[in-house]
């Protein structure tokens, strides 16, 4: 008989794997277990469909059901696993049990909701059909709050901005993209979304309430003791790992909150040896690579990278996952931000205290008409890059944190980095890179 292989989620990485598998084993049955309606699509795109940078939701699925159905991968959606049995090796959803010879928990995320009043009436944005349903109050939205000023949050505040629609963004922490930036950085994107959007940013302050209209949605949003007008209140919190149904079947659970797995993504179980049992995506933790300490990495492309690791390893294979860096990079309204490694707060926290270097350059040859300011932040420790943060509103901003996770995966000290030959032309470059001269202030202030 054939193996039955198990997957719980259809997010980035539960979708991986299935087509993972199938490409290295066409004998092994595959079935998905979504609780959502939606499947292969990417939430990353939400915020850009409301802006309209990309005309509609279609445009974000990949492909429909009877795709994966073709290529034997059956899909059961609005479908949720209510409970995992390692001893019987099984499943229950809809009370029904699914015996299973290898499982895959790609649960994803919950949402982070503020415990206060009116909170209900704010909108979540977490799949297609949240999505769907502020694109339809944006028709008739004329003042918005969006709570949360991470990427998520920003982007969607620019996006309402382009809809026309006055728009206030609150955040608890002092600065925005707190989870990305060092203050001083957030300062510069803060100062460049202020003047090229008019969004309001109120920072330091957390929400206290959401009050009702005399009719149906809300009227305004209490911060301090100021109160904010809006028809509109989106909240974008951020995620904790989902985690429930791992730890009720007795799942390790690590230190910060993700399911606990080894290197080639298996489970670890309190109780008991499992085997066979693998994890993936936004609900598990990682370890970091500067710190050498657990972490989360809920970002689209750790899922798709561990769950090629989980089909490797499904199909028999031996693959690792390595630690992470946290590469990342965002493009809000017109200003491109990457960051790699670890914060200046997060190095301290680690007992690492970084020299910083700067630069402050043009992203073309300074006589060459359209070039823009990019702003770069280096963090080496004992002469190592460990981490770096990036603003433009230009490109290059992508490419630059990809060859520093480079660097930095390959320990190279900033003696080797200064080496590395760049290239220039006027349209695309300053003859000395502004990595380069980030560099060279490093070496200044170790030289002296």
């Amino acid at each position: 008989m054939s193996e039955k292989l198990i997957i719980i989620g259809c997010g980035a990485a539960g979708i991986t794997i299935a087509s993972n598998v199938r490409k290295k084993d066409q004998a092994i049955e595959i079935t998905i277990f979504s609780r959502d309606r939606d499947i292969a699509y990417s939430p990353c795109g939400i915020p850009f469909v409301l802006s309209g940078a990309i005309p509609s939701f279609e445009s974000l699925v990949m492909h429909d059901l009877q795709y994966y159905k073709d290529k034997g991968i059956e899909i059961r959606i609005n479908t949720e696993v209510t409970a995992i049995d390692l001893v019987g090796r099984s499943i229950i959803a809809d009370g029904k049990h699914f015996e299973y010879d290898k499982l895959a928990i790609a649960t994803g995320p919950l949402s982070l909701i503020p415990q206060v009043p009116g909170i209900d009436k704010a909108y979540p944005l977490r799949n297609l059909e949240d999505g769907k349903k502020v694109k339809k109050a944006l028709e008739i939205a004329e003042k918005a709050v969006i709570v949360g000023a991470g990427p998520i949050g920003l982007e969607v505040a620019t996006a309402f901005v382009n809809n026309g629609i006055a728009t206030t963004v609150v955040e608890r922490a002092p600065y925005i993209l707190p989870c990305v930036l060092d203050p001083d950085m957030a300062s510069i994107v803060q100062t460049k979304l202020e003047r090229s959007t008019g969004v309001n940013l109120m920072l330091g302050a957390p929400l206290g309430a959401i009050t009702d209209s005399d009719h149906e949605g809300v009227k305004s949003v209490t911060v301090g003791k100021e109160a904010i007008p809006a028809d509109l209140v989106v909240r974008c919190t951020g995620t904790i790992p989902n985690t429930d149904l791992a730890r009720e079947a007795g799942i390790e659970i690590g230190e910060v909150g993700g399911i606990k797995v080894d290197s080639t993504m298996k489970v670890k179980a309190i109780a008991m040896a499992v085997e066979n049992v693998y994890a993936a995506g936004d609900c598990v933790e990682v370890v970091n690579q500067i710190t050498n300490q657990p972490c989360l990495s809920q970002l689209g492309s750790t899922a798709v990278k561990q769950a090629k690791v989980v089909a490797e390893n499904i199909c028999g294979g031996s693959d690792v996952f390595d630690p992470v860096l946290h590469s990342a990079v965002y493009k809000i309204g017109d200003i491109q931000i990457g960051s790699v490694g670890v914060t200046y707060r997060d190095a301290k926290r680690a007992g690492l205290v970084p020299v910083v270097g700067r630069a402050t350059a043009l992203t073309k040859a300074r006589y060459y008409p359209g070039g823009k300011k990019i702003e770069i932040k280096l963090l080496v420790f004992r002469d190592r890059l460990i981490g770096a943060q990036i603003v433009s509103e230009d490109y290059g901003v992508k490419e630059r944190i990809d060859a520093l996770a480079l660097a930095i995966k390959s320990g190279m000290t900033v003696q080797q980095l200064l080496r590395v030959e760049t290239c220039y032309t006027p349209p695309l470059a300053m003859v000395v890179d502004p990595l380069t001269l980030a560099l060279e202030d490093v070496k200044r202030q170790t030289s002296s």
